[in-house]
């Protein structure tokens, strides 16, 4: 199989929906792999979608030079902030093991219907107006404090949770009426 392409950018859009399907169809299944082995094996598919979301939002701007390595950093944090410091005791494996069947695979209607929910927020996500766009992806993507980005965008810390606040709810709605 080729590699995917690439993308290299001197403008600041985000990565292009081509690239993103490709990645998913190439390193997808890796990831689940990942994610099976560090997490409860039926949230796999939930934390492949977070890295896609992630990718989506913070590849924008620059060149990709390793995008398997990117990716799987990216993982990497995913997993740190759904169960890092105040999560479980990674020792001890997942909380969640005990209700699960460790060998259960999902099922391809599964894998579709995360592919179509992931595709229906990307395009809520493009559907916000700039201002909001850019506070949400900034605090939900680069984990920006609200204070931060009210100086980087020179708006009143207020005015950025009021922001992500609506942006929060049109995603919501969007998403839940396209259902």
């Amino acid at each position: 199989m080729a590699a995917p392409p690439t993308p290299s950018r001197e403008d600041d859009r985000p990565v292009r929906d081509e690239d993103l399907q490709a990645w998913m169809v190439q390193y997808g299944p890796a990831l689940r792999r990942y994610f099976q082995k560090k997490a409860a094996p039926a949230e796999a598919e939930d934390l492949v979608q977070d890295v896609f979301l992630a990718m989506r939002t913070r590849g924008a701007g620059a060149t990709i030079e390793n995008v398997e390595g990117y990716l799987f950093r990216i993982a990497a944090h995913v997993l740190a902030r759904r169960y890092g410091p105040g999560g479980w005791d990674w020792r001890r494996g997942s909380p969640l093991d005990d209700d699960l069947d460790p060998h259960e695979e999902i099922s391809p209607e599964r894998a579709l219907i995360g592919k179509q929910s992931i595709a229906l927020l990307l395009a809520a996500i493009d559907n916000l107006p700039p201002r909001m766009g850019e506070a949400f992806a900034l605090h939900r993507f680069e984990e920006m404090t609200y204070p931060a980005i009210g100086r980087r965008m020179g708006i009143s810390p207020r005015t950025v949770e009021k922001l992500i606040s609506l942006a929060l709810k049109r995603l919501i709605l969007e998403v839940e009426g396209a259902r």
